[in-house]
């Protein structure tokens, strides 16, 4: 359950980066609204930040498939 709140913030913050620098430049190259310019790019430390905290969640608690369950025998 975790790991999948980790993957969906992890899209959440991508998808919010990706908008923000896209709209960003767009508002601020074709258009004369610099302020929601500004506003879309200020949203973009904020989807970077979800993107971090997604990203370091899947990390810490997603399990390691590279180790394998050992058969403990007694000696």
């Amino acid at each position: 359950m975790t790991v999948l709140i980790g993957r969906i913030t992890l899209v959440f913050g991508l998808i919010v980066t990706l908008f923000g620098v896209a709209g960003g430049f767009g508002f601020l190259l074709l258009s004369d609204q610099q302020n929601l310019a500004k506003i879309c790019f200020m949203s973009v430390p904020v989807g970077f930040l979800f993107l971090f905290v997604g990203l370091s969640t899947i990390v810490l608690f997603e399990p390691n498939r590279r180790v394998k369950k050992r058969d403990i025998t007694p000696l």
